[in-house]
């Protein structure tokens, strides 16, 4: 099959092929979600429109990847709007692409779009102090490490890790 581009109409067996489901499959979604609205041609014959597709997709990924049943996922759509599967679908599409490693974008949205009077620097020194749990403390001490014939004793590392954890904990919910 030659390949379509991604804003052509595609019929039931060309989206089935695309998304890995059999046609009848698709029919039975369409009897199950009334957003599934494609558009019918003379014989009733399908084409499903792009947008279609990347809903498609979501239902899928819902469906078969996470293993929602029916009604949840017709709940979620009640709740949060078809809008929010069309964005699954479309986020897993774009995933899945190729693409050149210069066009990755490793900064989330989140941070990426921060206008940068918002941002300030704040040197270590200002940062918040913890003063130590003198419970913590007193369970575990400080830890110097002692290197003797290049070994380093296992369990002080693993108590090391332990307080890490539970600083981290204590800062995520400081802030």
């Amino acid at each position: 099959m030659a390949s379509k581009t991604t804003r052509a109409f595609r019929t039931i067996s060309e989206a089935g092929e695309e998304l890995g489901l059999q046609p009848h499959v698709l029919r039975f979604w369409e009897s199950k979600f009334p957003q599934i609205n494609p558009i019918k041609r003379g014989g009733g014959r399908r084409f499903y429109r792009p947008e279609d597709i990347e809903f498609l997709r979501g239902i899928k990924i819902l469906l078969h990847d996470e293993k929602h049943p029916i009604k949840d996922v017709q709940k979620l759509i009640r709740v949060k709007g078809p809008g929010s599967i069309v964005e699954l679908g479309r986020s897993k599409e774009k995933a899945a692409k190729p693409k050149d490693v210069k066009d990755t974008v490793l900064i989330p949205d989140r941070i990426q779009n921060i206008p940068e009077s918002d941002v300030t620097y704040q040197s270590p020194s200002s940062a918040p102090q913890f003063e130590p749990d003198p419970i913590e403390a007193a369970i575990i001490p400080e830890i110097e490490p002692e290197v003797e014939d290049d070994l380093i004793d296992v369990s002080k590392l693993e108590n090391a890790l332990e307080r890490l954890l539970r600083l981290r904990d204590r800062w995520e919910k400081f802030s």
